[in-house]
């Protein structure tokens, strides 16, 4: 029996990519990219039955205002091993003034920045993360 590390080859070195057949799947609207990407992972991981996601996301209450918290909250919900990183545990103020945010942006907040506190309750795995760029060489 193989270790997982041995399973996974090699180490990747700067400039190796990986290619996986990951399926496209289309936007429906201007603002469910998080939602087709969620769609394309679970699918790709097996876990996708186009009933069951469409439920997921009633369940979820996902229907027109998507942060990423929520595709987060979603991965969870499929049982997908995951790990949420921002640079904001919550909200990021600089979006108030988005065109796309502006209408609902007060009480898109309250609710957002709800799913970040009970995230650890929910099993949910966020973390505080610092952008780290990559030197070229």
């Amino acid at each position: 029996m193989r270790t997982e590390a041995e399973a996974a080859g090699p180490p990747l070195e700067p400039g190796d990519f990986v290619q996986l057949s990951v399926p496209i799947i289309q936007q429906l609207y201007h603002w469910d990219c998080g939602l087709a990407c969620s769609k394309m992972v679970l699918r790709y991981l097996g876990h996708l039955d186009d009933s069951e996601f469409e439920s997921a996301l009633q369940e979820l209450r996902l229907t027109r205002s998507i942060w990423t918290i929520d595709l987060a909250y979603l991965m969870r919900h499929f049982g997908v091993r995951h790990r949420f990183c921002t640079q904001t545990l919550g909200v990021d103020k600089g979006y108030k003034n988005q065109s796309f945010y502006r209408k609902h942006f007060d009480t898109e907040e309250t609710r957002v920045n709800q799913l970040f506190a009970q995230a650890k309750a929910c099993k949910v795995l966020v973390e505080k993360c610092r952008h780290v760029q990559h030197q070229r060489q």
